[in-house]
């Protein structure tokens, strides 16, 4: 179920880079080199489609990714790519653990095509293809994004005796993240011994959980014994809804 609710900004969609923002993605990624993860083969040659071909298959998953960033730096035997996915504000893309994805390359020389798209820069960002998926498949990514905090969600659940429509919409409200990345709220339930477990988040304009800096998502759980009439009619018989 999807309803209309979140107001849409105008200005929605990927920033596009700065000289400022060039300069800080540099100075981040020198700072983060030690946690990115380094592939020790020194290559004969670096080549442009392979690092395409990177980008799409080792893409994170259930993760906002609008674009992957290409950086160079200079080596004594020959120059090293640092490889990173950002997101649409132009911020590296982190696991919940708070290490970056991305790997490091080695190579004694660019291709042509990579020289030729570095020019006289340190950095090439490429845009990758939307992966926005149906409400079946996002309720999946949902669960899958979750479940490493499902256990704890579990324990550690506030009981109520019932949750309206109206305290569920309202909370989108209230306790809405100043977060710029929010654009949707997402309700998802699951069975529990003593009712229904409800997880409510916030998401992107992809469709993908909001996590806080110390990598958990913002929202909250909690158990309802009942949930009113409205609110188990605007289920019907799925357990997502994403509020917009």
């Amino acid at each position: 179920m999807i309803l209309n609710w979140f107001s849409k900004d105008s200005s929605e969609g990927s920033k596009q880079i700065t000289p400022q923002e060039e300069k800080r993605i540099l100075a981040q990624f020198k700072e983060w080199m030690p946690r990115i993860q380094v592939i020790p083969e020194l290559r004969p040659q670096l080549k442009y489609d392979q690092i395409i071909k990177y980008f799409d298959s080792d893409r994170p998953p259930n993760y906002t990714v609008t674009k992957g960033a290409i950086i160079c730096q200079k080596r004594p035997r020959g120059q090293l790519l640092g490889l990173m996915f950002l997101d649409e504000n132009n911020r590296f893309i982190c696991r919940p653990d708070g290490t970056p994805y991305g790997r490091q390359l080695l190579g004694e020389k660019p291709d042509k095509k990579l020289s030729k798209n570095f020019g006289n820069r340190d950095l090439i960002v490429v845009e990758l293809k939307s992966q926005k998926s149906g409400v079946a498949q996002f309720h999946q990514e949902v669960v899958s994004q979750f479940s490493e905090w499902l256990q704890d969600f579990l324990k550690m659940a506030e009981v109520i005796p019932v949750m309206t429509y109206e305290d569920a919409i309202q909370y989108f409200v209230t306790s809405r993240p100043s977060d710029p990345r929010v654009q949707k709220g997402g309700i998802l339930r699951q069975s529990h011994p003593q009712g229904q477990l409800l997880v409510q988040m916030f998401l992107d304009n992809n469709d993908q959980i909001i996590h806080r800096p110390d990598g958990k998502p913002y929202g909250r759980y909690l158990v309802a014994k009942e949930l009113d009439e409205e609110l188990q009619d605007t289920f019907d018989n799925q357990d997502l809804i994403i509020v917009e």
